[in-house]
């Protein structure tokens, strides 16, 4: 992957044929030029189908027999999904894929023709002028088990908002006809409490029942793990409760709707996170990875899935930037303004990376003392977020390193790296 502006300058020459694409729902345009903008042709629109991609490759040859172009570099905007099908059909049939930045496209409309309309034409032509500049970027369309590993994640993504979704429905339903069951459970989604709940329901049928009958209702793993005197409080608990009492058969129908929906998503997350278990066994990232302390298989699993083949990359800042937490500071003469993270990549790996790394400061020695370490030093001390933000770096940079040398992580070392200065020694001492 070339991410320098002028080693993509260096791939385009005058044997290439310079390809915009502006992309929609049911049909695309293309304008295409050379690299020194000058223009071929008319421009094509065609049907977001087989029969449009053919038209559109005919279009292509055309133009490269005419012109003499051997060469072909087809830009668009990764913008929502209708750029996919497109983009891997063309990957597929071995032409060069790229994508432009859509602020990019947005802030230059006006370079033409000084107004801010918008065609498709007109966006294709910018689009092609920006390829030319080799203000593009290489797409990580990801192949074989790593698009398995990206669908995947995105499923359990679905799954979990719509779990979570069904938790709260629950948890607003007990707030309405049982209020007091936390007087004997910490949380509702005990296994126990749930069978109770499924077989008493309300806390006017759970009061006329003895504790050792509802103990002795309960499978024997789940009594030993439960112990009578919890039965007991929730009995008691019963007695007392303030819940809704009218309107009780369509509020039975309605609570073991919502826990038919609460297992149904337990057991659908379950079957996925199997699912990637068994694809992950055969990725040697995945088994690097998860020998960091902290780091678990669906973890690691979806970062994998976030980078696809991190092989591909030649530096950890390709993955940082990838990741959207380049450093960017805005200076302006002997003023020098602050620093902050682009933003500008992938927000569920950032997202990823944040929350692995809080689990991290609690779990992993080096991580902790790390994090410590830029919280507390007198010079350029971080914020509790700046140190998380400087983890996530750090944690990319030696990802990076034991997939492309291929060796295990080793904490000790990773701990006799870490560069205390005098005074934060002397502090600690």
């Amino acid at each position: 992957m070339n991410y320098k502006q002028n080693e993509r300058l260096n791939q385009l020459t005058d044997e290439t044929l310079i390809i915009g694409v502006d992309i929609s729902k049911e049909f695309h345009v293309a304008r295409a030029q050379d690299v020194r903008g000058i223009e071929f042709g008319k421009s094509i629109k065609f049907n977001n189908s087989l029969s449009g991609y053919l038209e559109f490759e005919s279009w292509i040859n055309e133009i490269k027999v005419v012109e003499e172009k051997n060469q072909v570099i087809i830009g668009m905007e990764p913008t929502g999904h209708y750029w996919l099908n497109i983009a891997r059909y063309l990957k597929a049939n071995e032409y060069t894929v790229v994508t432009v930045n859509p602020m990019h496209v947005k802030k230059i409309k006006e370079l033409d023709d000084n107004l801010q309309t918008k065609t498709d034409k007109k966006d294709a032509k910018i689009i092609a002028q920006l390829v030319k500049d080799a203000r593009y970027s290489t797409p990580n369309l990801l192949e074989g088990e790593y698009e398995e590993l990206r669908n995947a994640k995105n499923l359990r993504q679905v799954v979990v908002k719509d779990l979570n979704r069904t938790k709260n429905q629950i948890h607003n339903w007990l707030d309405r006809y049982f209020p007091e069951y936390k007087e004997a459970y910490a949380s509702w989604e005990s296994k126990s409490f749930i069978k109770i709940i499924k077989r008493y329901t309300f806390p006017s049928v759970i009061e006329r029942i003895s504790p050792n009958e509802i103990y002795e209702m309960l499978p024997p793993k789940m009594r030993r793990g439960v112990g009578l005197g919890k039965i007991e409080r929730l009995v008691t608990a019963s007695k007392n409760s303030i819940g809704i009492k009218e309107g009780l058969s369509f509020a039975k129908l309605e609570i073991n709707y919502l826990l038919e929906k609460y297992d149904s998503f337990q057991q659908q997350i379950e079957e996925i996170n199997n699912y990637v278990t068994d694809i992950c066994s055969s990725l040697d990232e995945t088994s690097k990875i998860i020998q960091i302390k902290g780091i678990g298989i669906v973890t690691a699993s979806g970062i994998v899935a976030e980078l696809g083949d991190i092989r591909k990359y030649k530096t950890p800042k390709q993955i940082i930037k990838m990741a959207g937490l380049s450093l960017t500071e805005n200076s302006s003469g002997k003023v020098k303004g602050t620093t902050s993270i682009s933003r500008r990549g992938r927000k569920d790996l950032r997202r990823l990376l944040y929350q692995v790394i809080l689990g991290m400061i609690r779990t992993n020695t080096a991580f902790k003392e790390m994090y410590i370490y830029y919280t507390t030093r007198r010079k350029n001390q971080l914020t509790g977020k700046q140190a998380i933000i400087a983890l996530c770096r750090k944690l990319l940079r030696i990802i990076h390193a034991l997939i492309i040398k291929d060796v295990d992580y080793d904490e000790a070392k990773m701990m006799s790296q870490i560069k205390y200065p005098d005074e934060f020694l002397n502090e600690a001492a």
